[in-house]
């Protein structure tokens, strides 16, 4: 078994000392390829990330954010196991949402303080879920060829990876948590980019999913709906701007 675990990041701080420093507490050998985008080489994370699995010929390609903490010395070995235990074309994450039951799947802690307890003690296996959040989530190297990152739909730094669960999901594919522990250094925000490409994925895959769940959001993949959603964010954030002036 060979794993890569892919990196874009903008901060060689955080890189270095949060993902790389647990990285080398991990008891398996692997390939990082940390891709360095401080000069804005790369417009979008789809088209970063697809880069770098070009450049790796592991079975596993295991994609992470910069401020990625590994909390566990064996959660890689855990994770690439999980994933190669799969068929091709399952997406394996570390937090999901499911939808049937809204139920919300995670072992990570957050925040800019780093938390050096445990989170919550799960079972030692995978949970089915309808989507995996971005920060650390992997697959095996057939399923990355089968469907490379969307970097038309996913022309931003968000939702490429719920782009990439849909996708799964469509194709009669299964999206799984893995219970690892990790820290996560940032918790992430909503931009407009989030929200522009959030529409889009509504529209591309409207006909196959009645919701599109990601660990922010469930909305509606109805046309109305999506835009109506859009254009409230939109005009909350001009009135929380002109607030603040």
């Amino acid at each position: 078994m060979t794993i890569a675990v892919i990196c874009v990041y903008n901060d060689i701080k955080a890189y270095e000392e949060m993902l790389c420093a647990s990285l080398k507490n991990q008891n398996i050998s692997f390939e990082l390829i940390g891709i360095d985008n401080r000069k804005n080489k790369f417009i979008s994370a789809a088209k970063a990330l697809n880069y770098g699995a070009k450049k790796s010929n592991a079975d596993v390609l295991i994609f992470s954010h910069q401020d990625i903490y590994l909390k566990d010395n064996n959660s890689l070995k855990r994770m690439a196991k999980a994933i190669l235990k799969c068929p091709i074309g399952t997406i394996v994450g570390t937090q999901g949402v499911r939808d049937k039951n809204k139920k919300y799947y995670s072992n990570i802690t957050a925040g800019s303080e780093y938390i050096t307890e445990y989170n919550y003690d799960y079972k030692d296996k995978l949970y089915e879920v309808s989507c995996v959040d971005e920060g650390f989530f992997g697959m095996r190297r057939e399923t990355w060829e089968q469907h490379n990152f969307d970097e038309k739909l996913c022309d931003n730094w968000h939702l490429y990876c719920v782009e990439a669960c849909l996708w799964a999901r469509k194709n009669g594919h299964k999206v799984y948590v893995c219970m690892i522990q990790l820290h996560h250094f940032s918790m992430g925000r909503i931009t407009i980019g989030y929200m522009d490409n959030l529409r889009k994925l509504c529209k591309v895959y409207r006909k196959d999913f009645k919701y599109i769940w990601t660990t922010c959001y469930k909305v509606r993949t109805n046309v109305v709906y999506i835009n109506c959603l859009y254009w409230l964010w939109v005009m909350n954030r001009i009135v929380r701007r002109k607030s603040l002036n």
